[in-house]
């Protein structure tokens, strides 16, 4: 894990490095006379703070490692509720794969857990050998590729990655994934105006604080300013007291989880409080599948999660054979877990009763 660390903070490095430079370099007078451009100094300390603690949030919110409590791991054997470590979890994927080199979905999630790892050829390589076993019709899969060929520094990669982008842009142009790494790919090769129309576009669609603030500190680089933001409308399951009022049908795979709080936490629990009901795919680092947001007020609730709450493009329940389904008030109001969240746990096996019960019994330390 320390390694792993020490990558993470040479990649932040970098990224700053590249935003920094252009901001802070003296940049000559276009013509005699003139006065030369100041330095961006308020724009470059901006994003030397917002950068990383973007990163940090990024990675907590999608990550299942127990920073908190590392000892977890060993206490746990490295697997229970977390799956593992990096580490072992990786070494599971190539394991599983030795024996079965045919397992699409087995090479797509060895990719994610890759660039995860900021592994980002071995990530390629997985995601290529996901696509050829799918025949490249997997759109989802597809973006999974793009994303892992723009992050990598080959030039040969960076062409492949841009027409995968655009074939998604011509089926979904509010792909938000294509949208932001089509921004990438022409700010890196000078399109300002490329750049700005597809983070705008994705603006638009009002994506998390987060990443929110990422893009409007790229757009800033470009000398653009972000348009406000809008009011999102509420998410299902925002409503009364008492019972959610959980919609009475899904799409594709549906579970139903009746979330309830141990008594015991009871003295514990804020009123107005956020409390997210998310799934992720078990065991595997990476953002919910799919997620919905009510108050602790609608406790106890009955939330209804299915293919329709994805929150990965072309990424759902159905792609998934087990999931992690996880019940947390969120005393911070934010998708990364605090200490002192409340937390309960629970597993879904495709095909099994959609019917699951998730009791918030734990205290996050």
């Amino acid at each position: 894990m320390t390694t792993f660390l020490i990558v993470c903070a040479v990649m932040v490095v970098a990224a700053l490095a590249l935003l920094l430079v252009p901001l802070l370099r003296n940049v000559p007078a276009a013509a005699k006379g003139e006065v030369p451009a100041p330095r961006a100094v308020p724009a470059a300390v901006a994003l030397m703070v917002a950068v990383p603690l973007a990163a940090s949030a990024f990675y907590g919110s999608t990550s299942n490692f127990p920073w908190e409590n590392p000892a977890a791991l060993a206490t746990q054997g490295g697997h229970a509720e977390t799956g593992g470590s990096m580490g072992e979890v990786t070494a599971q994927l190539e394991a599983r794969l030795e024996q079965n080199p045919g397992d699409a979905e087995g090479w797509r999630m060895l990719g994610r857990t890759y660039l995860v790892s900021g592994r980002l050829d071995d990530a390629v390589q997985a995601y290529q050998k996901a696509s050829a076993l799918t025949g490249g019709k997997d759109p989802g899969l597809q973006l999974d590729l793009a994303e892992a060929l723009v992050l990598s520094d080959s030039l040969e990669a960076q062409g492949k990655a841009k027409d995968i982008l655009a074939a998604a842009l011509a089926s979904d142009p509010n792909n938000q994934k294509a949208l932001w790494y089509t921004g990438v790919q022409a700010a890196k090769a000078g399109d300002r105006e490329t750049a700005q129309a597809n983070w705008n576009r994705l603006l638009e669609q009002n994506p998390p604080e987060e990443i929110r603030q990422i893009v409007v500190a790229q757009l800033a680089e470009l000398g653009v300013t972000a348009p406000a933001a809008s009011v999102a409308t509420p998410p299902p399951g925002m409503g009364g007291m008492g019972t959610a009022p959980a919609a009475t049908e899904g799409t594709g795979r549906t579970i139903r989880v009746a979330v309830t709080l141990d008594p015991a936490l009871a003295g514990k629990l804020k009123p107005g409080t956020t409390v997210f009901v998310s799934a992720r795919e078990a065991g595997i680092p990476g953002p919910p599948i799919a997620a919905v947001r009510i108050s602790s007020d609608e406790l106890p609730a009955t939330v209804l999660l299915s293919d329709a709450n994805s929150m990965v493009e072309g990424r759902n329940l159905s792609s998934v054979d087990e999931v992690q389904l996880v019940a947390r008030v969120a005393f911070g109001g934010t998708a990364v877990t605090a200490s002192g969240d409340l937390v309960g746990e629970a597993r879904h096996k495709k095909g099994a009763a959609a019917d699951v019960s998730v009791v918030i019994d734990k205290v996050a330390p």
